[in-house]
């Protein structure tokens, strides 16, 4: 047998007439030996086998023609049935038909006895049905023998296409021209056309106007080939369209010529739209197992239901972010006409309860318009615009998951119609697997997702059964404990126990989460290599249905960095106290930085300062000769010489230096290396085990040191050398402290480089500034005020932890009240009588932070300083070359009513003196300075003495051992000076400024 649906290549006709498959005409005509009388027909696999004349005359076809068509093609579909009934094995079976109407016992019409044969074959009997059945207008009887009960050819143009059977089968017959001749019953039934209307009409009659067949081209193959078989949509009187199975075979005369053409239609639309939708919701299931997205999965199944149905439009509305809207997700618009439409949807969104979407949103069920271009705007907001695009049918129904509604989907006819059933099953269905696949897509996510989750979790996570064996471990379990999922599946989470807790520990754990509940608590365990480790751990029950345990999971939350970090905090509150006491102590060393004019005063000032606190016991600066790659001492503190002798250090690589080479020596010349290298503060915190040290480690554990830093003296991107600190502390130089260290090694360099630059610079003009302060900015001001007198300054100079002391003259006031009044005001740090002779007398005054500070620390010189009332004027000079509007400004912002005055340059006053005031500059150092101007206005060297030497002490925040010792170093140099002024001629005098 063929399979292509053809006429069979090998039928031929035996001498009886039949017309038989060459390949089985023995058992064919065997099988319906006896049944002449009838039409018979053999089915094999679907496919007509065998059919003798007869059957051809009762299904209006060419025995020829038969041989080979599909059953479907020329058997009714009660026929199709019982032959695939009896073929699947089913006793013999017997159906009739008449018009459309299908009958389980024969009344009128055909009648076909379906039995079974041989090789899983059918025969098909067709005979006459009950004689008494009403015969079809016109037709007293068959044109052939009365006893074979066999109908004429076909309809005829006598018949005026009345047909003796109205089954369910259109039966038209065409000339050769292809004009209708004859009109069966069955055809006005299916497409509405009465005979009179059909006959002599063209077979384009049925044909839409967009139809892709053409009727010629059929008629032109059933020439060809004799019949042909074809589907397509045709038309229906009223203009609906249907799906129909056509098939076309041609009437010959007796020499083979064309007399015309017989056609049988039936109604296949159910089946194509059946197959349509299975083959629709196929192609919604592809989209959205294929999309990247929802949306992407939307928009292809848009495309698809508006290319497979006959809708021109759809579109896709989901909720806003905020949850009370629609809002327009994507639309699909069959041709370019229905654009405005779909341009106008997209700025458009429905409340629930709005609009057509809106509605269906609400009801969460499906709503049909017949015509949204008819309906008010309160009903459907888009009347308008359908109105002028032709937009009329409208269908929404919704997508609904489990979670509600995810979206709704709108789809639009181009005609009026009333709610179609198919329509909207066919809608409906998709919608339905669009919800389930969106739903199924969602689970398959999350289970991706919650599969990755744990697969990629930063957490180790395992899962044990009700006994505690291990049957899945994650990556960060293997990557944490460090034993494989081989090694850890099949094994007992004691393998992690680091012996640290104790029996009732556990016996806790087991019996809190063997009653359902989780248990959650802090665990330290041991990885395979036998490092400890803690962990966060949390263990669930797992559930079935019945609420009964199946495993356990665990979740481990490792926190051992966590409780380093906790450590670590601890040490830093520890180090943040002694940072504090760290800041005090570095503070008086940037007086000492701004008032350093050489550099010999600058690494004074540095060891000095360094060693006065208690934070550091020792401190030494050394140069570094870039040349030489070396590191020399230039001044020290806090220790002898002998302790420095032995400190030059090499920084080549072949470990020049103090320590020939040995390796102690080149280990902490390292140090330096390193520091010198990297401009980096480098620290040793433990010089008692550290191999930095070096053979120098005994000298500084003998003096007490437990740690050493080595601070880079930089300025810009050169080092000038290194501040070298020792402190009692073990431990000490930690990361904070080693930053305040840097800036203070910044901080030293900048202050080298302006001494430096300060041996450069000679000149005989200064700048002249001038400042009012108010009394909310002058304690002084606010005083004299009060009192009615009149204060002047007669001298000013640094003091301890950020203040300054000043001298100030008092006429007009007793200067005890001068004091007590000084002390109540709050910028005041403290004051005190140092002369007093009624109402005149000298007050000493120590200040904090406000304008007159602002002035010393930065270097400018206070001369004058003068008040009567709530104004205090104040003069001070600084270096031409010096940042004066960066001076002015901060002199300003450290009051509230603090006014820049002037700004003058003048030359200095000079006068010819014995001592100048460059060979005692040259002579004394800063602190020796500040400590022989201290006493002489503090009216040290009065006698009586107005201040002792342990006041003045505290005033510089130094021991009083250390302010004698000032002193008299002071005075000794003074007193060098005269001798030598005396002796001296006179053509040797320097001039000075005055």
């Amino acid at each position: 047998m063929t399979g292509n649906g053809s006429r069979p290549e090998t039928a031929e006709r035996d001498r009886r007439g039949y017309a038989v498959d060459g390949a089985d005409a023995d058992e064919t005509l065997a099988a319906v030996a006896g049944a002449t009388a009838a039409g018979v027909l053999v089915v094999d696999e679907g496919r007509v086998a065998f059919a003798n004349d007869r059957a051809g005359r009762w299904l209006g076809h060419e025995p020829a023609a038969l041989a080979g068509s599909a059953v479907e093609s020329v058997l009714p579909d009660p026929a199709v049935d019982a032959v695939a009934a009896v073929a699947d094995g089913g006793a013999e079976r017997r159906v009739a038909w008449r018009g459309s109407e299908t009958v389980e016992a024969v009344e009128a019409g055909v009648a076909a006895t379906v039995s079974p044969a041989d090789g899983g074959r059918v025969v098909v009997t067709l005979t006459r049905g009950d004689r008494t059945a009403p015969a079809a207008p016109d037709s007293d009887a068959s044109d052939g023998d009365a006893g074979d009960d066999v109908p004429g050819d076909g309809p005829s143009a006598d018949d005026t296409g009345r047909n003796a059977l109205d089954d369910d089968t259109a039966r038209i017959a065409l000339d050769a021209d292809g004009r209708i001749t004859a009109w069966s019953g069955g055809a006005e039934a299916l497409t509405g056309w009465s005979a009179a209307e059909a006959v002599g009409a063209d077979l384009s009659l049925l044909y839409p106007g967009d139809a892709d067949a053409d009727p010629a081209e059929t008629l032109d193959r059933a020439r060809t080939e004799g019949a042909v078989e074809t589907e397509g949509w045709r038309l229906r009187r009223d203009g609906s369209d249907f799906w129909a199975h056509v098939a076309v075979a041609a009437r010959r005369d007796g020499e083979g010529d064309i007399q015309g053409f017989d056609l049988r239609l039936r109604d296949r639309t159910d089946r194509k739209r059946l197959a349509d939708e299975r083959e629709l919701l196929a192609t919604v299931n592809h989209a959205i197992a294929d999309a990247d997205g929802f949306r992407e999965g939307v928009e292809t199944t848009l495309e698809a239901v508006c290319e497979r149905t006959q809708w021109a439009y759809g579109e896709a509305w989901v909720p806003a972010a905020d949850g009370d809207r629609l809002e327009h997700l994507v639309g699909h618009a069959a041709s370019e006409r229905l654009e405005p439409f779909l341009a106008a949807s997209r700025g458009v969104t429905f409340d629930a309860g709005e609009g057509l979407p809106g509605r269906v949103w609400a009801s969460e069920s499906a709503e049909w318009i017949p015509d949204a271009s008819a309906v008010p705007e309160s009903t459907f907001h888009r009347t308008g615009t359908a109105e002028e695009v032709g937009l009329q049918a409208a269908l929404g129904v919704p997508i609904e998951t489990d979670d509600g509604v995810v979206a709704v989907l709108t789809f639009f006819l181009r005609e009026r119609r009333a709610a179609d059933e198919e329509l909207v099953e066919a809608v409906t269905d998709v919608a339905a697997d669009l919800g389930a696949l969106v739903a199924r897509k969602r689970a398959e996510e999350d289970l991706r997702t919650f599969r990755k989750a744990v697969e990629q979790a930063g957490h180790s996570v395992y899962v044990t059964d009700t006994d505690g064996t291990i049957e899945y471990v994650n990556p960060t379990f293997e990557r944490v404990t460090g034993y494989g999922a081989e090694e850890a599946v099949g094994a007992d989470p004691s393998i992690l126990n680091s012996g640290e807790h104790d029996p009732d520990f556990f016996a806790d754990l087991w019996e809190t989460i063997r009653d359902g509940e989780v248990w959650t608590g802090e665990v330290r365990n041991r990885r395979k290599s036998g490092e400890p480790y803690v962990v966060n751990q949390t263990i669930a029950p797992i559930v079935d249905d019945a609420g009964d345990i199946e495993r356990f999971v665990a979740v481990n939350d490792e926190i051992t960095d966590q409780k380093r970090r906790e450590r670590e905090l601890r040490s830093q509150r520890n180090s943040l106290r002694r940072i504090k006491q760290i800041i005090e102590s570095l503070r008086p060393i940037n007086r000492e930085l701004a008032r350093a004019d050489t550099r010999e005063a600058v690494d004074r000032g540095v060891c000095e300062q360094l060693t006065a606190s208690e934070t550091y016991l020792a401190a030494w600066v050394g140069e570094y000769n870039a040349a030489a790659d070396e590191i020399a001492p230039r001044e020290w503190a806090g220790v002898d010489d002998e302790f420095v002798e032995g400190l030059d250090l090499g920084l080549g690589d072949d470990g020049r230096g103090g320590g020939g080479g040995a390796t102690g020596s080149e280990a902490e010349d390292a140090l330096y290396r390193r520091a010198v290298a990297d401009g980096e503060v480098q620290a040793v915190r433990d010089l008692t085990t550290a191999p930095e040290a070096g053979p120098r480690r005994e000298r500084a554990l003998a003096r007490g040191f437990q740690s050493q830093a080595v601070v880079p003296v930089v300025y810009g991107d050169s080092v000038l050398g290194v501040v070298t600190v020792y402190s009692a502390r073990p431990d000490a130089f930690d990361e904070y402290e080693r930053g305040l260290l840097a800036e203070l090694g910044e901080r030293v360099g900048h202050a080298i480089n302006a001494a430096e630059n300060r041996q450069l610079l000679h000149t005989d003009t200064v700048v002249e500034l001038e400042f009012e302060l108010g009394a909310r900015d002058s304690p002084t001001a606010s005083v004299a005020g009060e009192l009615g007198c009149r204060l002047s300054l007669n001298g000013v100079a640094p003091a301890a932890e950020g203040s300054y002391v000043c001298y100030v003259a008092v006429d007009g006031a007793r200067p005890e009240a001068v004091a007590d009044g000084l002390t109540e005001r709050d910028a005041v740090a403290g004051a005190r009588v140092v002369e007093a002779h009624g109402e005149t007398g000298v007050v000493e005054v120590t200040g904090g932070a406000d304008p007159v500070a602002a002035l010393v620390e930065r270097g400018a010189t206070v001369r004058e300083f003068e008040t009567t009332g709530e104004v205090a004027t104040v003069r001070c000079e600084t270096a031409p070359r010096s940042d004066v509007e960066a001076l002015i400004t901060a002199v300003e912002a450290a009051g509230e009513d603090t006014v820049f005055v002037a700004k003058r340059t003048r030359d200095r006053d000079v006068r010819t003196v014995e001592l100048t005031r460059t060979a005692v500059a040259e002579r004394l150092t800063d602190r020796q300075r500040e400590a022989l101007a201290l006493a002489y206005h503090a009216g040290y060297f009065a006698s009586p003495r107005n201040s002792t030497g342990e006041e003045l002490a505290d005033v510089l925040g130094i021991a009083s051992p250390t302010f004698y010792r000032h002193v008299r170093e002071a005075t000794r140099k003074v007193l060098e000076l005269l001798v030598e002024a005396e002796d001296a001629p006179l053509a040797d005098v320097t001039r000075i400024e005055g």
